[in-house]
Order: C-alpha cells, then structure tokens, then sequence
C-alpha cells in the first residue's frame, strides 16, 4: 500500500510527500486502516490530524459501513472524503456507456475490431504496410504534408476498461487507419485461419456500414474529446481545487450546448442518446462549494460569508463556538480589508491568498495522484525479488528528490561508514 500525506507547512505552502509504502497481509479496511495507524504513529501523527482522505472507487476503500473512509471518519468525523475527480470522471462514463445498449455494443465491435485486426503479427504487418502505401500516395499527390510529428507510423490503439480516455485514442486510431483496417479485415474475411475468424471480420464490415456505427462514432468522438481533456487536467500536479471546479463547470455546459446543438451537425435526429452528455459530469462537493467562497479571484467577486460559516461549522475540532461567533466578524473585517488592498488585487487562486496572508501577517488572525509511475519504472522483472524496505527506501529517493537534494554528500557517506566495516574509504 502507497501512502501519500498532503499537508499546509508553516508558511502555508501546500505540500504533498510520499512516505512510503506497506506491506499488508490482506486489503481488508480493518487492516489497512492499522496499517496506516503505525505509519503516522512513527512520524508523530495521528488520526485526530486528518483532514481530508482520498481513495480509488473500490468498496474497502470508500464503502459507507465498513471501508477504510468509514473506518477513519468513525474516529474523527471531519476527515472528509473526497473522490478523486479524474477517477470519478471515468466511473461516471462507465455507468452511462453501460447504462445505454447502442453505446455499449458500439464499444464492443470496438474491442473485437482491435482484436481482429492485431490478432497476428502478419495481420499486424499488413496494417502498416496498407498504411505506408497509403502516406506515401498522399506525399505524392500533395494531399498529405511532410513536417515534424507528421504521418507517424501508428496501428490501433487497445481501450482499457478502467482507464476511459484510452478510449478515445482508440477512436482516433481508428478514425485515421479506417481505410487500412478496412482492407486486413476483407483479408481475413477471405483467408481467415479459421471459420470463426472469417464470420467476425464479415460481421464487423457490415456493422461498419451500418447508419448506426457511423452515428456513435461521431458522437462518442466528441463527448470523449470534452471527458478526455477534463480528464487529463484534473490529474494536473499544479491544479487548483477551484480552478478543478470551474473545469468541470466548463465541461458541463460544453456537453450542455453539444447536447442542443452537436447532434444536428452530426445527424438530423438526436435518437436515444440526448440525455447521455450531460449526465457524464458531477457536480463539485459541497464542501468544494464553501471552499470556493473564499476565492481571491476578480477581487473576491465569490466571496461569501455565510458559505465561509458553514465550512467552519464543518471542522468543529478546528472551530469551537467562541470561535464561529470570532470567525463570523474577522470574515468581514477580512473581506473589507483585501479589497481595499493593493497586493491582494491579481491573486489567483487560494493558494496565492494564503501565502501572501502569511507574508503580511494577516494570517495571524485566522488561518484559512506520480507514486505509481516511479513504482513501474523501479520494480522491473530483475527486481521481481526486491524486498520491502529496499524498494521503499528506492521509492523515496526516486519521488521525493526535491528533499533529498538538500541532504549533503558527506552526511550520507558518513552515515554507511557508521553502518558497517568497509573495504575501503568511501
């Protein structure tokens, strides 16, 4: 288990760190939740300290009862679970493309096409070879351009089930190869290997021209391109939590306005697909709601106290009564204060306010997904047999090395002389 900490240090930077990660026996919650118990006990932390948890879709993780965001809340309530957005983006799509047949049988002649067509290498060849010919008339006639990134030798792109913007790069592939895939399908239609291959390469050509692969192939391009780019910037490193609201905002009503117009640039009638675009988005959490109200953006054009209120009631731990009826007066006093000041004027996001309140002092009266990346590129198949501690220990060097650059040489010579005898000065 990989354990990520995101935290505000003393100057109210936020930052994230990974720490580590576990060995557990199971995947149980129970255990899990133990789990992480003695990693903050051995950096000094606590439960009591959380306030926020994040976790992927599966049920012993974010299960109501009895999972792991369950588990935590029972022993502080305002540790507050918040569903990664770009995963929740991706089960959102699942839930409409199964929950409508012409969608879901669309993506299965989809899969069967990438299944048909790269089924061999000598299938795989001719897709290529069709592909190049085709490039090389294009250069010819000046239909195609020559130029850096232009005409790449591609071939169909494989979707994967949990990850939908692949998907779309299938789309694509398709949508560029469509003439070449076209001939290694009447190939196989013809020499098939065997009677089955024969019957799903004739199957797919006619579904190819059929009035309904060419109507959600269009339409799913253009609601995917919308998913895909909300997608891609909400797994940005950099991404601002109200700037990730005013995205999904964004993608909204883009559905919102394809849903009364695209269909008719696509096709006369809208058929039984009209409700799928808008259904695609969710609406920001509440709590991201309040947390919006403090935005520093056009001069505090959201600002609002009384969402600004709620939030507080939210962290009771953080806010007593006293408290809400302080915060409730340094909000105004705070708002009345910022708009009047200069240097508060351009800021652009929550991020920029709270750094530049510690800067001034104002803070004073009331403060206001990389790890599995470097897991892949270390545990390779020679290093099947590497142990906990040494890929946790190689982990860390590889994902936090903006910390680790302010650890001196000489310190960590000095520290493996201490360890053990060595053969020779290091």
């Amino acid at each position: 288990m990989a354990i990520v900490l995101r935290y505000v240090d003393s100057l109210d930077f936020v930052k994230e760190r990974f720490i580590g990660i576990v060995h557990v026996k199971d995947t149980s919650s129970l255990t899990l939740r133990n789990a992480i118990n003695e990693v903050l006990t051995s950096n000094k932390l606590s439960f009591s300290q959380i306030r926020g948890q994040g976790y992927d879709g599966a049920s012993n993780m974010r299960g109501e009862f009895n999972g792991l965001k369950a588990l935590i809340l029972q022993e502080n309530d305002t540790a507050f679970y918040v569903h990664c957005f770009a995963h929740q983006l991706q089960l959102v799509v699942v839930a409409v493309v199964k929950k409508y047949d012409g969608v879901s049988d669309f993506f299965e002649q989809i899969s069967l096409v990438v299944n048909v067509v790269c089924a061999s290498c000598k299938r795989k060849d001719l897709l290529r070879e069709q592909a190049r010919e085709r490039v090389q008339k294009g250069l010819c006639s000046g239909d195609l351009e020559t130029g850096r990134g232009l005409n790449q030798v591609t071939t169909l792109v494989r979707a994967g089930e949990t990850r939908w913007g692949s998907h779309f790069n299938t789309l694509i592939s398709l949508m560029k190869l469509f003439v070449d895939v076209l001939v290694v399908l009447d190939f196989v239609k013809e020499e098939g290997g065997s009677l089955a291959n024969r019957q799903q390469a004739s199957g797919i050509l006619a579904y190819f021209k059929s009035y309904e692969f060419v109507f959600y192939l269009h339409t799913m391009y253009d609601i995917l391109h919308l998913t895909g780019t909300l997608s891609k910037q909400l797994q940005r490193k950099d991404l601002d939590i109200l700037e990730a609201a005013s995205m999904v905002r964004g993608t909204m009503e883009a559905l919102q306005s394809f849903r009364n117009i695209g269909f008719a640039i696509i096709l006369p009638k809208i058929c039984n697909l009209q409700n799928i675009g808008i259904d695609l988005v969710k609406q920001a959490p509440q709590l991201l709601e309040y947390m919006a109200a403090l935005s520093p953006c056009d001069s505090f054009a959201q600002f609002d106290k009384s969402k600004l209120l709620k939030l507080g009631k939210l962290y009771k731990y953080d806010f007593d009564d006293s408290d809400m009826i302080d915060l409730e007066g340094q909000l105004g006093i705070f708002y009345h204060s910022c708009i009047k000041d200069e240097r508060f004027t351009s800021l652009k996001g929550i991020s920029d306010l709270s750094r530049l309140m510690v800067s001034t002092g104002k803070h004073r009266d009331r403060k206001c997904r990389k790890m599995f990346s470097k897991l892949k590129l270390l545990k390779t198949d020679l290093r099947n047999k590497i142990g906990d501690e040494f890929l946790n220990d190689a982990l860390l060097c590889n994902v936090e090395t903006e910390a680790l650059t302010k650890v001196e040489d000489e310190k960590v010579m000095e520290r493996f002389e201490k360890m053990y005898a060595q053969r020779g000065q290091i």
